[in-house]
């Protein structure tokens, strides 16, 4: 009987040996993990140690393979609302925003995103820009998402949770691929692929365009949210020897698309492109070091009408302070075009030591570079910089049969100084295939550097600030967040059937928001950007699943969240506290329903059901509760050389709802695909 232990090492052997094996592909069958090892999941994410689902000490929902061509989703987005917890919607048409339980906001900014490992976290808007990833659904391997605080892993952006996409690696796939899928709202998307050997090196190559028409016009108010995105994308590997793999990416992306507010639109461009290496060894005595080093940049364009002095003043109610300014002469006070830059570098160096049965140890050091440069934003010339450091521990023992005990910590140092975060968990295998979690975590995220130095205003000139709208308190400082949970694992009849329960308490301080504050300006008014909130969350959530086979699924899940606290809202001239808006800031229920089968004449029909009850969005609308149903069913033709795949997807078949703006209607959308793959 093979060990456990003995069963990830062959794992890893394997995924070493794949690209010397695939150097024999034309003589030989293509070997993959899931030939090896298709019953076991392992998990990296949570530790970066190779783990279980019963071994990880936080909750984790993994979107495989399967899961992926079993859903209905026309995006990365649509994935994730199969995760318990995490809430997803769209800002703009093309601007979607994802937190987990809280804090749904037009930028959010606690959940940390990697593809590969590359952190795509962006400076500018301390916040997540989707648009720009130019991850295709079919190049997708998994996701991994972490539900709760991941600190000890991917640092202090991992506040809330961690999602890491991870893409299949270049020598599973062979040939082209196309893709083209048109449909209601002009959408137009389409993108080619290819992936062969040059040398000794296995790559593929991805182009890919979307465009859409936004959402539609709503009432009497015109939304100009439409977008049009080309990207391009390369990914290598190259395997010098057995233990020694190198992997390198780069892409690059154009955006143009329309955003703004309830009140305003107007357009973005986005030039995004980055680079990421990683080598990966692996010694004879079983361990790994790994070395990463991954670069982003992003160019932001916000172009909008020229507006002069008296046009801005013929808005304002009559006032002393509107009749003075009408005598100084008229100008252009807004020109009409902010320009912003953001730039990351990361580099880390990771060892994994993992040379007996029962202790595992991973050790890591990070350094990361950030730049911002927007004279909007910040009200400087030259932009702020900011050098981070991260040295990181994770420790996995197994003490006896059925107890796994998790240890982490980070320190990190920043803008704000030096500051340690950990986690401690206990996990107890009390029956065959169950398991108990007991875990705690204490983390801290730091301010970003536009949360850190902001300062928007609008000038007439140097000496004369005719509004300020946001800026920083110079003593803004960390957010800091406590919480527990009891997990509850289970897996039946050879994992035909598993289930996932998290309980939980959250407990927020010195959240970052902005507080409204007298300030000697048009209006007498500004919002500061400080500490100004704390945040209790309680509840549970749970995920199922059903696969008692290659052609039936069913996904489900369920969360119910309860949160309080109080928001600072101003402090001059007396302090005032709101201590109902953050009730409403979480959805109570959120859940989930994905059902798919395949016939065996390779016609796939699936759903999902989404349900979200009311909420109101920080700086959005007060929106109430939606079912969202949708439909696709997909005939797959196989030639000798060659499969085509044609689908029919209907979006949101039930009654319109609306997404974060109570103008931004989601109506029914049908798409209609075709894929081929070919060698």
């Amino acid at each position: 009987m093979v060990s456990e232990k003995q069963q990830k090492y062959i794992l890893s052997l394997v995924t070493t040996l794949l690209p010397v094996l695939s150097g024999h592909a034309a003589t030989m069958p293509m070997v993959t993990e899931d030939d090896v090892l298709a019953d076991i999941k392992l998990v990296h994410s949570v530790t970066h140690l190779d783990q279980t689902l019963p071994e990880t000490p936080a909750a984790v929902t993994i979107i495989d393979r399967r899961m992926i061509d079993a859903s209905v989703a026309v995006d990365v987005v649509d994935l994730l609302r199969l995760v318990p917890g995490l809430q997803t919607y769209f800002v703009n048409s093309n601007r979607p925003g994802v937190t987990y339980h809280t804090l749904a906001n037009a930028y959010p900014r606690r959940l940390e995103v990697k593809v590969d490992g590359r952190s795509v976290y962006n400076s500018i808007f301390s916040a997540v820009e989707w648009s720009v990833l130019g991850v295709e659904l079919d190049d997708i391997n998994h996701i991994e998402v972490v539900r709760g605080a991941n600190a000890p892993a991917d640092g202090s952006n991992a506040f809330l949770a961690s999602i890491n996409i991870v893409t299949r690696s270049p020598l599973l796939d062979s040939g082209w691929r196309v893709k083209g899928d048109v449909g209601g709202n002009n959408i137009r998307n389409n993108s080619v692929s290819y992936a062969g050997v040059i040398g000794e090196i296995n790559h593929r190559t991805t182009l890919t365009y979307r465009s859409n028409d936004g959402f539609d016009d709503f009432a009497d108010y015109s939304l100009d949210d439409d977008a049009d995105m080309a990207t391009l994308s390369f990914n290598g590997l190259w395997t010098p020897t057995a233990r020694d793999s190198l992997e390198f990416r780069w892409g690059f992306s154009n955006s143009n698309m329309g955003v703004g507010s309830r009140s305003s639109s107007s357009p973005r461009k986005l030039d995004y492109q980055y680079q990421h290496l990683q080598w990966h060894h692996l010694t004879k005595k079983h361990n790994q070091y790994k070395v990463s080093l991954s670069h982003n940049t992003m160019d932001l364009l916000d172009v909008s009408e020229p507006l002069s002095l008296y046009e801005a003043l013929s808005g304002l109610p009559d006032s002393s302070t509107k009749a003075t300014l009408y005598r100084l002469p008229d100008k252009i006070i807004i020109d009409g075009q902010d320009h912003g830059y953001s730039e990351r570098w990361d580099a880390e160096f990771r060892a994994i030591f993992d040379q007996r049965d029962d202790f595992k140890l991973v050790s890591g050091f990070a350094l990361r570079y950030d730049h911002v440069d927007s004279e909007n934003f910040l009200n400087r010339l030259g932009g702020v910089s900011q050098t981070s450091q991260r040295l990181y521990t994770n420790a996995e023992w197994s003490p006896f049969n059925g107890v796994v005990l998790n240890g982490g910590i980070v320190g990190e140092r920043d803008n704000t100084g030096t500051h340690a975060s950990y986690r401690l968990a206990s996990n107890f295998q009390f029956a065959s295939n169950q398991t108990i979690r007991l875990a705690f975590n204490r983390g801290y995220r730091a301010p970003s550097l536009l949360e850190k130095y902001q300062k928007t205003f609008v000038r007439y000139d140097e000496n004369l600030i005719l509004d300020a709208s946001v800026i920083s308190d110079p003593d803004v400082d960390r957010e800091q967040l406590s919480s527990m949970e009891i997990g509850y694992m289970a897996s039946f009849d050879d994992a035909i059937y598993t289930f996932d329960l998290r309980v939980f308490r959250e407990n927020l301080r010195d959240v970052i928001g902005e507080r409204r504050e007298q300030y000697p300006d048009v209006d007498n008014l500004i919002n500061i950007r400080d500490n100004t909130e704390t945040i209790n969350i309680d509840g549970f959530e749970w995920q199922a699943q059903y696969r008692p086979n290659n052609k039936f699924l069913v996904h489900a899940h369920y969360s119910q969240v309860h949160s309080d606290g109080r928001r600072l809202y101003r402090s001059t001239p007396v302090v005032y506290y709101d201590y109902d808006t953050i009730k409403l800031n979480s959805p109570r229920h959120n859940a989930g329903l994905l059902i798919n089968y395949v016939a065996d004449n390779e016609l796939s029909l699936s759903t999902m059901i989404n349900y979200r009850s009311g909420i109101r969005h920080p700086k959005g609308s007060v929106l109430e509760g939606y079912t969202r149903i949708d439909i696709k069913a997909a005939k797959t033709f196989t030639f000798d050389s060659s499969t085509v795949e044609l689908s029919f997807t209907a979006q949101n078949v039930g009654s319109d709802y609306f997404e974060f703006y109570d103008i931004n209607l989601f109506k029914t959308r049908y798409v209609l695909g075709f894929r081929m793959n070919f060698f």
